[in-house]
């Protein structure tokens, strides 16, 4: 990348060209000294992209100056767009539809107010308005903490003011951990006295058998791998400190959108629960993705909540799970609950495995309206918000944002997955809460009531009690070592994304459209024939989707094939190639698209299709025969904590029909669960596990035991059975008026 844009909304007509090729050239020059001060290796030579302040004279040039042709939807950037790091603007600015000048809140883009158009659509860049005095930063309070106020005399003293634009750049864009882990290792470290044992390394380097260890991964990996013993770095169990860890984390919640940002060094499994933990009790009722992550499902055992399974679909023609329809959740949210079995939070995987991404928009306010939390599990697409392609325009022209955490979205939680698709080593992950919850234990608001007396200080709902809460939690979870390069790649990570996100993010846009178009016309096909979307996910109900507000992420690149053999084939083929893909089903094949994905991946990966380019296409027949839909409809018979804690008894999986599974068994990957705790065995259950490991081998299925040949599985047993406290979750998941109680059949 070798230039960065600021884009600068002036109020000056007249010299806007000059006065933006003097700041440009100031602004490089001290972007360097940051640049080399926070992120150059001495090792490496100083590449450091070049500062463009690009002038934007009028509000109506603003579309232009950012998207391709001025078409906002079109979802192409023109280089100024794409390379775009930081907005300035002028506190009063010119409209074509005002004669003078309007103080920069009152003014509108595209119908849109401003301040609110630029946080829909560059939500994680930062916005400095330059104020000549008329303007004091009062409007700056409602808005995020992604605006800054500063005089207009910062602008006209640029080199004068080195140490204080030196402190600016630090807080927007400094990975604060990395760089004090990096100073200190470099010029601090002296004698270890204290863990982790190869002491910086020596232990390795000094070994005739293990210093091939140190020699392939360099000594810088051994120095950086610290201990909480440097307490000048901090303490993840510590996060309340003001420490370069948590300055880090308070960086990284500004530069997601969050008011509060977690890092976890073991993983979003690990964020799940301890998330799910700190916000459920025992018996409380969930609305619960049936397909989500089995993390999801282990902290419904470990809180002792039961779930109610929202009903899913399987697409049996390309062994797919189907999203859960708007239609369906919001029959589950405003079903009417007596106030003891009333669901508190809402639970989905957005996007899913597949790449389908919800209207969160729409069930946020679903969830609002009845008092009920809205967790979204955004593992697989934590990068949503770092441009303006994951935006959804109403047929109203209303515009919201695919990525959870937002004004516009609602989500009160999410969760990132930050290793999958960026700049982290692997178990990086974080957790975000959203501004909205931190709103909504000020509320008086009858239905919030449950909520503020979880996490009452003194007699009011308190989001410092809430944190407090979290972080004791979280304490659980983490290990008291965690791994400090990992802790500085998600420091790394977001800042990454804030800087060159929306460039990382248009190349993989267009590289991704260029590829399909050949491979169609390779294949003499039309591109939904060749690739697995949005409409063949879903099937005859596609515009009901496509109205509602679901998308596909085209960053979830799927190939559909015309049958199983020729899939099967394919993937030796790839094999064969050394392409190893993400996820696959018997006739498609997910390859994932992250921001470390090469333009010589999909050059490499064509010339493999271009040898069996015949086999691509929509599948012959259903590559399923077994009824998976049927396989998921049981909801909980006792509850998961009761059924998972049981004794139980292990019994051949051929003969489990009609029992109550104690334990998970889980087809992998994607890591969705097929059997749960407390749910009752069906024949299509087995039948679906037993096709899973004759195909794949029982390796593919986690929680199995094998002896001698045969599959063997946990259930509860007869006498445990009739001990335990039986759930309403089948009733009220089945659509039964939950005020009826009903003891569901067992069969011996």
């Amino acid at each position: 990348m070798k230039t960065l844009s600021f884009i600068y909304l002036m109020r000056d007509q007249q010299n806007a060209e000059d006065i933006c090729e003097n700041l440009s050239c100031a602004f490089t020059g001290l972007f360097r000294t940051f640049y080399v001060s926070s992120f150059a290796s001495p090792q490496m030579p100083h590449d450091c992209p070049a500062i463009r302040v690009v002038p934007v004279r009028t509000l109506d040039e603003l579309l232009k100056t950012l998207f391709v042709d001025g078409a906002v939807h079109n979802g192409f950037l023109t280089d100024s767009g794409k390379e775009c790091a930081l907005f300035l603007i002028d506190d009063h600015l010119h409209s074509g539809n005002t004669p003078e000048p309007l103080p920069f809140h009152q003014a509108r883009v595209d119908g849109w107010p401003l301040t609110r158009w630029l946080d829909t659509y560059f939500p994680a860049q930062p916005k400095i308005v330059i104020s000549y005095g008329r303007y004091h930063g009062d409007h700056l309070d409602s808005l995020y903490s992604r605006w800054l106020s500063k005089p207009h005399t910062i602008l006209e003293n640029l080199n004068q003011d080195d140490e204080r634009m030196q402190h600016l750049f630090r807080s927007l864009w400094e990975p604060q951990f990395w760089h004090c882990l990096y100073k200190y290792v470099t010029q601090d470290a002296g004698v270890s006295w204290h863990t982790p044992g190869h002491n910086s390394g020596n232990l390795f380097q000094n070994s005739v058998f293990l210093n091939g260890f140190w020699d392939e991964f360099s000594d810088m990996s051994f120095r950086c791998d610290l201990s909480v013993s440097v307490h000048a770095l901090g303490d993840l169990s510590k996060p309340e400190s003001r420490t370069p860890l948590a300055n880090a984390q308070r960086l990284s919640a500004e530069i997601f959108g969050a008011a509060q940002s977690c890092y976890i060094t073991n993983g979003s499994s690990t964020a799940n629960k301890a998330m799910l933990t700190t916000l459920l009790r025992p018996g409380e009722y969930v609305l619960l993705d049936r397909n989500c992550h089995k993390s999801v499902h282990h902290a419904m055992v470990m809180t002792g909540a039961i779930p109610i399974y929202l009903p899913t679909r399987f697409n049996t023609r390309l062994g797919l799970w189907e999203p859960v329809a708007l239609s369906d959740l919001r029959n589950a949210i405003l079903r009417r609950y007596p106030e003891a079995r009333r669901p508190r939070v809402l639970i989905l995987t957005t996007c899913t495995y597949d790449g389908i991404l919800y209207p969160v928009w729409e069930i946020a306010k679903l969830c609002e309206s009845k008092g009920m939390l809205f967790y979204a599990d955004e593992a697989w697409a934590p990068y949503l918000s770092f441009h303006p392609y994951y935006t959804w325009q109403g047929s109203g022209g209303e515009v919201r944002r695919y990525n959870a955490i937002h004004e516009s979205s609602g989500a009160h939680f999410a969760v990132h997955s930050i290793h999958k698709t960026m700049a982290s080593f692997s178990q990086g992950s974080m957790i975000h809460v959203s501004f909205r919850f931190k709103r909504l234990l000020e509320t008086k608001d009858a239905k919030w009531e449950w909520l503020r007396k979880r996490f009452s200080f003194e007699g009011r709902g308190s989001y410092s009690k809430f944190r407090h809460n979290l972080y004791e939690v979280l304490r659980y979870w983490h290990s008291t070592s965690p791994n400090y390069p990992m802790l500085a790649t998600l420091d790394c990570a977001g800042v990454q994304m804030r800087l060159e996100g929306m460039n990382l993010i248009e190349e993989r846009l267009r590289w991704i459209e260029a590829f399909k178009q050949r491979v169609a016309k390779l294949c003499g096909k039309p591109v939904e024939e060749c690739f697995v979307e949005l409409e063949a996910v879903v099937g005859e109900r596609a515009a009901e989707y496509v109205q509602a507000g679901y998308m596909h992420d085209p960053l979830k690149m799927t190939i559909s094939f015309k049958n199983p053999e020729v899939c099967r084939n394919f993937q030796r083929l790839l094999h064969r190639s050394k392409i190893q893909w993400e996820k696959s089903t018997p006739v498609t094949i997910l390859f994932l698209v992250t921001m470390g994905t090469c333009e010589s991946h999909f050059e490499y990966l064509y010339h493999v299709i271009m040898r069996m380019k015949d086999a691509i296409g929509i599948p012959d027949s259903d590559s399923y025969f077994v009824d998976a839909t049927r396989a998921v409809t049981g909801q909980p018979v006792v509850s998961p904590r009761d059924a998972a804690l049981c004794d139980g008894e292990q019994i051949p999986l051929r003969l489990a029909e009609g029992r109550i599974a104690s334990q998970l068994l889980v087809p992998y990957p994607p890591g969705i669960p097929l059997f749960l705790p407390g749910v009752r065995i069906t024949r299509e259950m087995i039948e679906i596990i037993q096709t899973v490991t004759k195909n794949e081998g029982p390796d593919a299925v986690h929680g199995l035991l094998i002896r001698n040949g045969e599959n063997y599985l946990e259930v509860i047993r007869e006498d445990e059975y009739d001990q335990l406290q039986q759930t309403d979750a089948e009733a009220l998941g089945a659509g039964v008026p939950p005020n009826e109680t009903r003891t569901p059949p067992r069969k011996s």
